[in-house]
């Protein structure tokens, strides 16, 4: 068979067909590899942010799932003075009211490093054990043991307290000697049976108004009727 000839040219244009249809190739098939979505470890789709056919840029999520491998967590916001007590690995008994308020025993993994700018609290994250009968979502409540927080807690009724923001808020303090009553900001912690749960600003022993706090002002004289529980 007689061998053809062509011009250096054409030889050259063909080189460089082949070069660009071998690229199309090997991009076909990096495009084809990443077509398919794998999730890092078995767990939930929690949510599905794109659509079936939706054209979506690198790096865009399209789906929020939930590992079971990492268990499953409580976020909760604390004050700043709760905040600055707490610390990683503290003790939290949690309970979901989806559970029937059953208390499970927690730790703290992980308190923020700054307030949210909207409500001045710090997010606290709280590690939950492993239990079949959790689901993302559940609403629940914590009580942690913080640093220097002992088994007594002073506690008002919540007809003292007024203006609360970011675990503070105001009373009127009862000045025995001059029955006169004096604005005072306290931090607040938990409310419970007892009232709401005071953790600094007042100490055990010192009456507070109860009553009718709208109308008081700072150095009004009162007429003190009974102590501050």
């Amino acid at each position: 068979m007689q061998q053809g000839w062509i011009t250096r040219p054409r030889l050259e244009s063909a080189r460089a067909a082949l070069l660009a249809a071998e690229a199309q190739v090997r991009a076909a098939g990096f495009q084809r590899a990443n077509a398919t979505i794998a999730a890092p470890g078995p767990g939930t789709v929690l949510a599905r942010l794109a659509e079936p056919g939706q054209v979506v840029a690198a790096g865009t999520p399209v789906l929020v799932i939930g590992e079971e491998a990492s268990g499953y967590v409580l976020r909760l916001p604390v004050s700043d003075r709760d905040a600055a007590r707490l610390t990683l690995g503290a003790a939290a008994q949690t309970t979901l009211a989806a559970l029937d308020d059953a208390v499970i025993v927690g730790r703290v993994i992980e308190i923020a490093g700054r307030a949210d700018r909207a409500t001045g609290t710090f997010a606290v994250e709280i590690a939950l054990p492993d239990d079949k009968r959790l689901r993302s979502g559940q609403i629940g409540n914590a009580r942690i043991t913080a640093n220097g927080v002992g088994a007594t807690t002073l506690a008002v009724p919540p007809s003292a307290v007024f203006g609360p923001r970011a675990g503070e808020a105001l009373v009127y303090v009862v000045d025995l000697a001059t029955s006169r009553v004096h604005l005072r900001k306290i931090h607040i912690g938990e409310a419970n049976d007892a009232g709401i749960g005071v953790t600094g600003g007042i100490k055990p022993g010192e009456w507070v108004a109860l009553s009718r706090v709208d109308r008081l002002t700072d150095g009004m004289k009162v007429a003190p009727l009974g102590p501050a529980r």
